[in-house]
């Protein structure tokens, strides 16, 4: 269909739809680029751990233990993938005009569990991730290192938020189905 046969107000939708998924399509090159490069470079990775994970401990970042930690960190990146994928398909079927189906309510409200899930996840991930980098140490010079940050909460909120808002929806679509029904 034409942008001209959607009202004005749909057609701001396609536009930002199209926007939507362009973004989504390179945060998925992204996330894949970003942990085959990331996992395979022993200087970034013992950079990133000294400097934004803050540790001072001895750690190990030989192959096998890249290997471990790029290993840990999959479920979380399948989690990001698989959500990216539900903006995708939720913003196609905006770019179709199709706001309030049934369709669209199911991908926002897999978004909001996949980011859920990942809120979840995220934590997990940290704490494994360290152990992997530390699990060739010597006994006694292991790490186990749990750590809940506000970017948990936020994740957390959000992925709680889409999971309401597509049960409003999902209710929004059966009112108007039942005041239908009465005329």
């Amino acid at each position: 269909m034409s942008d001209a046969s959607f009202p004005a107000s749909l057609r701001r939708i396609r536009w930002i739809a199209h926007c939507v998924r362009a973004m989504a399509l390179i945060a998925m090159a992204v996330v894949v680029g970003f942990h085959a490069v990331f996992w395979a470079d022993r200087g970034l990775v013992e950079r990133t751990a000294r400097k934004d994970w803050c540790l001072d401990c001895p750690m190990q970042f030989d192959a096998v233990s890249r290997a471990w930690g790029l290993a840990v960190n999959l479920p979380q990146a399948l989690l990001t993938l698989f959500a990216l994928l539900c903006l995708w398909r939720l913003f196609g079927a905006y770019l179709r005009g199709e706001v309030f189906t049934d369709g669209a309510t199911r991908h926002l409200r897999r978004l909001g569990q996949s980011v859920t899930a990942m809120a979840l996840v995220m934590p997990l991930t940290d704490t494994v991730t360290i152990l992997a980098l530390t699990l060739g140490n010597p006994p006694g010079q292991r790490m186990l290192s749990v750590h809940l940050g506000s970017q948990h909460y936020v994740v957390l909120l959000l992925g709680l938020v889409l999971i309401a808002m597509a049960m409003v929806m999902r209710e929004a679509q059966r009112m108007a189905q039942e005041n239908a029904e009465f005329v």
